[in-house]
Parts: structure tokens; C-alpha cells; sequence
């Protein structure tokens, strides 16, 4: 990271970026060599120079392949290749063959072991992010103490929105629920780059502690801050995204009321207006144009990584492992209880599809690319979404229903699915509070299928999975939220190279 700042730096110095800068000070420093604080003194005079590609660099690191430090492995393309995996996991998303692998051993709960591939690469991704914000962080002055400019506040509040996040799925990746672990060894904490001190793990509930101190102080930093309409960038309505999912999946006293209100301050932005019916089935989930998307990576020729890519890996209409035999599949007894009047129902191939040449139960009407070409397009241009506000609607409802608002849940919920199941709509008034959170977890299961968000659900409802028959992988078996490879083991040249980390206890 020192090395590419000061790669960044120079490159800065010759196109006339420090010109504000004295040349006393550029001259006088002994050997070219830039410290944090020397960085943090040119930072305070031109704070973009500085800190904007820093925080460019993160935001790339989450489609970059090879950001889990494989050689180039289809399979590690950042956040959207940990989603694919977290489906993998909760059942609700399958394949139908084993064609290629990628993502084979982690679907066949082989993978999440110390000496696994997958352990590794969610381990170097994340800490990989972390070791980025922080350097952002130290290059501010701490991540105790906010900037006082709008500009410095800005990177501030990114670099910490980026931290939580980072921390908030590895604590959830590598230990199970905070309700059943909260005192329990999570992952180490690292707040700074200043020293090369290894951590042992802190506490999950100390992790906790950390992601939502981070999110908070990210909400305020981030306040005056406006990216435009770049939204691979952190703002606070991300943070806000983040901050009501940690408080979801902590859910300790006050914290449903809490992550209710951070959902809806998303969604009383009006920034971010529910998906309709009819983009449900003919947007194809591929721009950061759609109106609902919070958080996502608008891929172009420049940028794309191109086959390792979330669209390389599930659109049938894309040149992809999908296209090539890996076809990706809804759990068929999960289609089958999506009631007719659904309009989810019809993002995916019927049973009796193949007849006509569409791949049964593959989501052909979800993620699609325009041409409908099977296998055609080869640009990998498609976009990738992190956050959409059917994900708010979905927090505040769960989180009401749990401190006992029903009226505010079903309100909640009924926005959302007067746009997908009118019918369904219609009886919320009757739902008991029990059958309530069930028809909300089932909502989290088809809304946000093939997006990344099941396997949370999964565990704050403590439901044990069956994989149904068209699962080529483990067929017809039953797994717990708790099963010991519903986690990852904590890699083992991590476990080797730090003494100060102690044994997972399942």
C-alpha cells in the first residue's frame, strides 16, 4: 500500500497536482521517501491529491480479480464472488451441474475449511479492504478524531463505511451469530497501519461494537457529502444501509428500533423508489440506472474484468460458465412455494422449460443481458449491484416485527409487495406476529435471491435449509444455521503466522 501511494504521489508530482504545495517542503524531505505524516500534511493542503485515489483503489479492490490473492482464479472477483458463495451456502441458490467447478467446493461445504481456498481469498479480501481504509485513516490523523474540512470529512467517512463493512461480513463469515457468539472469539481488529502488531481476536461482540461506532460516525461525516451519480461511492445513505443491517444482525436491546430508523432514513430520502413490477422482469438487474440501486459498480469496457465477473458466472445470456454448463439454479421447493400471483415467480424458468430451450428454474427474467442471446454477449459491461432499497424495506419490516410494532412491519412490508404480490398484500392484516416474520424471511429468500443477503437470513431465523432435488450438490440433505461449514475457518497460514490467534470452537 506505501509503495502505491507513493507510485500515486509521484505520478501526481509530474502532472502538476501539488502545485499548492511549497517547494520547500517537497525539497527538504531527505530521501524521497513519504511518511504518514508527510502524506497527512500534503493531505490537510490538497486533501483530493492524496486521498481520492486511495479511496478509488478500494472501491475498484471490490470487482478486481484476485483480490483474495489467488493467481487469477475465476472465482475471486471480490464482493460479488463472496455473494455467489454466501448463496451457495443458504440453499435458495444452486446449480444444476458441476460443469467448470468454480464455486463447486464451497457449494459442497468443503471449502470453508482452514486449509480451503475460499477461507483464504474472504480472509485476504477483506483485510485487504481494511488494511486500505486504515491507511486513509492514519493519513487523516486517527480514526478517533474527524476532520474538520467537508472534503478530508468525506474520505473519513468512506474509509470508515468501508472498514464496518469489511468488518461486518467477516465477523459474520468466520463465527456464527452474535446471538449465539457474542463472547465468543470473532476476528482481530486492526484500527491503524502505524504499527505491525498482530492481533488476536476480539470478542464478536467487541467486532460489533467497532462496525457500528464506525457507521455511525460515517452517517455524520459523510452528511454534506455528494457523489454525484458515481454509485460505487460510499455515501451516507450506504452507511445507513450498513448501519441498519448491523444492528439487524446484532439485535441486542434497542437495536430493532434502531435499524428500523436507519432504513428508513434510506428510504424517506426519496432518492431511491421501489423497483415496479414491470422492471422486475424487464430491467434484467444489469444497470446502475435503476432507480432502487443504493450501492453498485457501473462496469464498462475499461473497467470490467470481463469472464470473472458475477454476469460470467450466472446470466445465461452472457458468454459465461452459466451459458457453458454451470447453470444456476432457484431451489425448486422454494419456486414452488412462490404463489402464482407473484410476479417473482416469472423471473425464473418454469419445471417444463427445457422443452423449449431455456434452462428450468434458471433466472433467465432476473439477471439477463438485453440481447437475450444465449451465450451472446462478450463485454461483461453489465453492472453489479451491492444495496437496493427493497433491502430497507425489508430490515424495517423484520426489525419492527421484532420489537413488536406488526402495524409498522406490515406497513413496511405491504409497500414493497403491493409491486410484487397485490394478493399477498392484501392478507398481512390477518398474518398472526408469527407468521408475520415467516412471510418476512420468505421475502428476504425470492426479493433478494442471487443478490448476497440469504445467508444472513438464514441465521438471524436460526432455520435449518433443505436443499431440494434439483441441487446437484447434496440433494434432499438438511443443513442448521450452525453447522459447522455454514462458516469459515480461519485460514491456516493466518493461523501459523499469527500465535496470538486461538482455536474456532464450533
Amino acid at each position: 500500500m506505501k509503495r502505491n501511494i507513493i507510485y500515486l504521489l509521484m505520478l501526481s508530482l509530474a502532472t502538476g497536482c501539488f502545485n499548492a504545495c511549497s517547494d520547500d517542503f517537497l525539497t527538504t524531505e531527505p530521501t524521497g521517501y513519504l511518511s504518514t505524516d508527510d502524506l497527512g500534511e500534503i493531505a490537510s493542503k490538497n486533501p483530493d491529491a492524496v486521498l481520492e485515489p486511495l479511496i478509488s483503489g478500494l472501491y475498484s479492490t471490490t470487482f478486481a480479480v484476485a483480490t483474495g490473492g489467488t493467481d487469477n482464479n475465476h472465482d475471486d472477483f471480490g464482493q460479488k464472488s463472496i455473494d455467489i458463495c454466501t448463496d451457495y451456502m443458504s440453499g435458495d441458490f444452486g446449480s444444476a451441474a458441476t460443469a467448470y467447478n468454480w464455486f463447486m467446493g464451497v457449494y459442497n461445504y468443503t471449502e470453508q475449511i482452514k486449509t480451503g481456498s475460499r477461507s483464504y481469498m474472504a480472509w485476504r479480501y477483506y483485510y485487504r479492504l481494511i488494511k486500505g481504509a486504515n491507511e486513509v485513516l492514519d493519513i487523516l490523523g486517527s480514526d478517533e478524531t474527524m476532520p474538520e474540512s467537508e472534503t478530508s470529512k468525506a474520505y473519513y467517512g468512506q474509509a470508515k463505511t468501508m472498514r464496518a463493512c469489511s468488518y461486518f461480513y467477516l465477523v459474520n463469515l468466520y463465527q456464527h451469530p452474535y446471538s449465539d457468539k457474542k463472547g465468543s472469539p470473532g476476528v482481530p481488529v486492526y484500527r491503524t497501519q502505524l504499527s505491525a502488531e498482530q492481533k488476536g481476536q476480539s470478542t464478536v461482540s467487541e467486532v460489533y461494537d467497532l462496525i457500528i461506532a464506525d457507521l455511525e460516525d460515517a452517517v455524520v461525516a459523510l452528511r454534506g457529502f455528494d457523489r454525484g451519480g458515481d454509485k460505487s461511492k460510499a455515501d451516507k445513505y450506504v452507511a445507513f444501509g450498513l448501519l441498519a443491517n448491523a444492528y439487524l444482525m446484532r439485535g441486542e436491546t434497542d437495536d430493532y428500533r434502531k435499524a428500523a430508523a436507519a432504513a428508513d432514513s434510506v428510504i424517506r430520502s426519496g432518492k431511491f423508489p421501489l423497483m415496479t413490477a414491470y422492471d422486475v422482469i424487464n430491467s434484467g438487474f444489469r444497470s446502475v440506472d435503476i432507480p432502487s440501486w443504493i450501492w453498485a459498480i457501473d462496469l464498462t469496457t475499461e473497467n470490467t474484468p470481463a469472464l470473472p465477473t458475477f454476469w460470467g458466472h450466472v446470466d445465461y445470456y452472457t458468454y459465461s460458465y452459466c451459458y457453458a454448463g454451470n447453470i444456476k439454479v432457484i431451489d425448486a421447493d422454494l419456486y414452488a412455494s412462490v404463489p402464482e400471483t407473484d410476479i417473482r415467480r416469472q423471473q425464473f424458468g418454469s419445471p417444463e422449460s427445457e422443452e423449449i430451450g431455456v434452462p428450468p428454474l434458471a433466472p433467465i427474467y432476473k439477471f439477463y443481458d438485453a440481447a437475450r442471446n444465449p451465450g451472446g454477449d462478450r463485454t461483461w459491461t453489465n453492472d453489479e449491484v451491492y444495496m437496493r432499497v427493497e433491502e430497507m424495506y425489508l430490515i424495517r419490516a423484520e426489525a419492527l416485527a421484532r420489537s413488536g410494532d406488526a402495524a409498522g412491519a406490515k406497513a413496511a412490508l405491504k409497500s414493497l409487495l403491493d409491486l410484487r404480490d397485490p394478493a399477498a398484500a392484501a392478507n398481512l392484516a390477518s398474518l398472526s406476529d408469527a407468521q408475520l416474520l415467516e412471510t418476512i424471511y420468505f421475502n428476504w429468500r425470492i426479493e433478494m435471491w442471487g443478490e448476497g443477503k440469504t445467508l444472513f437470513a438464514v441465521k438471524r431465523y436460526k432455520k435449518t435449509v433443505r436443499r431440494a432435488n434439483n441441487h446437484v450438490m447434496h440433494p434432499g440433505e438438511s443443513f442448521a444455521y450452525n453447522y459447522e461449514r455454514m462458516i469459515f475457518e480461519i485460514p491456516e497460514n493466518e493461523q501459523i503466522n499469527n500465535p496470538n490467534l486461538v482455536p474456532q470452537q464450533e
